[in-house]
């Protein structure tokens, strides 16, 4: 059995903004274990909170699904969320899943 792994590094500006870069294999089991981190900061009432999605190498259905979570409780929280650096293959399934519609992202 392999064990996928997921960086998370978080990087709080003093204007209120946070920035989250992730890095890795973003699946079923690595969306769970940063869910928690990302749904705190996006319900903590941050002025926007920015993912860097440009480490991720691999990104399936799971983890589009985090991004919509994600972006519900930050629209709840009034907080602006927005996914940068989204690699053209994971843009590219957030287009076939219909995601785009809801998401605001930057393709790398």
């Amino acid at each position: 059995m392999t064990t996928t792994l997921i960086d998370l590094k978080t990087a709080v500006r003093s204007d209120g903004d946070v920035r989250v870069t992730l890095a890795g294999e973003l699946d079923f089991h690595t969306a769970r274990q940063v869910e928690p981190r990302l749904t705190a900061l996006a319900a903590y009432g941050h002025r926007s909170l920015v993912l860097d999605l440009s480490g991720i190498s691999f990104c399936d259905s799971a983890g589009i699904d985090l991004f919509l979570r994600v972006h519900h409780r930050c629209y709840s929280a009034g907080t602006r969320f927005r996914l940068c650096g989204v690699p053209p293959l994971v843009a590219k399934s957030m287009r076939v899943l219909g995601a785009d519609r809801e998401l605001r992202l930057v393709v790398a």
